[in-house]
């Protein structure tokens, strides 16, 4: 009898109980109606550059045929001002990589959170001919020990990181679909995932795909001639993590300072409460902008003594 392969759940972004519950379960699935033609049209406008730019890799990480933009929510305005800051995104976000925590000043308990900051955001053209990824998880770079929980049911706190992917065009088995696995964010980390485990993650441009960092996963093969598979990714992990990509020196103060205030925090320039990454006791986007503090005093107002 052969393995009975779980299927990746599609739901509507408007259902966005049901979505935090199919991730639970299934550590992933695909948001339909995520975003529309025009705005993923206007994001594949504004990459365009950069991915004709880009030079093969030579390694293991990604195919010669890959194409990258990176710093993508500096080089991308629609990505920054619409993607990033989508509501849909922080509550899921908020659900699964958010941290709080309590612990006693003397005998008063205090209570902090550690909001989840992007760690890499990045435009993958993946063309004809590219090979399948192997299997892997993405949080890798974060040295997690995953423990076994396919009896006890997932633990929400349990993943540190997550990802959304975008595409850009429609993705398809042929092009190079995500391979999945379902249910495998419950695996401990000795157990080996497979190919013939794997399930195709097949998407329509407006769709969006979210896995937990503890999902096995592979970029498929395009074995197609001509057909380039575009995919838009948003990673987020927590906020007191050092994050994959180093926005601090890929972007100019003027265009930090021109960004919203919640694109200032979602890219790491506001601090992890309590106290994680300060400037001369200011907050990043304080010292950019030069403000002059006369008095110092805690960062989090939950710290202080009641």
């Amino acid at each position: 009898m052969g393995i009975e392969l779980a299927h990746v759940q599609r739901i509507d972004r408007s259902d966005a109980s049901a979505i935090i519950q199919t991730i639970k379960q299934d550590g992933c699935c695909i948001i339909k109606n995520f975003t529309d033609v025009e705005t993923v049209n206007k994001v594949n406008a504004e990459t365009r550059p950069y991915l004709e730019a880009d030079k093969p890799w030579k390694g293991d990480l990604f195919p010669p045929e890959t194409r990258r933009c990176t710093n993508l929510v500096g080089r991308s305005k629609t990505v920054r001002d619409t993607w990033i800051v989508d509501p849909l995104i922080r509550r899921i976000t908020s659900t699964f990589i958010d941290k709080t925590t309590s612990n006693y000043y003397g005998e008063t308990k205090h209570t902090y959170t550690s909001e989840a900051i992007l760690s890499i955001a990045m435009t993958f053209d993946i063309g004809p001919g590219a090979k399948a990824q192997r299997l892997h998880r993405d949080d890798k770079n974060f040295h997690i020990d995953h423990q076994d929980q396919t009896e006890t049911g997932y633990q929400v706190g349990s993943d540190v990181m997550m990802n959304f992917m975008v595409p850009g065009v429609k993705t398809t088995y042929e092009n190079g679909a995500t391979l999945a696995i379902p249910g495998s964010h419950l695996w401990d980390s000795d157990r080996v995932p497979k190919t013939g485990e794997t399930t195709v993650a097949e998407m329509d441009v407006g769709d969006a795909w979210v896995m937990l960092g503890g999902l096995y996963h592979a970029g498929g093969a395009n074995i197609t001639s001509q057909d380039h598979r575009i995919l838009n990714g948003f990673f987020f992990c927590r906020g007191y993590y050092r994050q994959e990509e180093n926005p601090y020196l890929c972007n100019s103060a003027a265009d930090v300072l021109s960004w919203s205030p919640e694109v200032q925090r979602i890219m790491g320039y506001e601090l992890s409460s309590p106290n994680i990454g300060f400037v001369h006791f200011k907050t990043p986007i304080q010292h950019i902008r030069g403000d002059r503090i006369e008095e110092f005093g805690d960062f989090d107002a939950s710290q202080e003594a009641k």
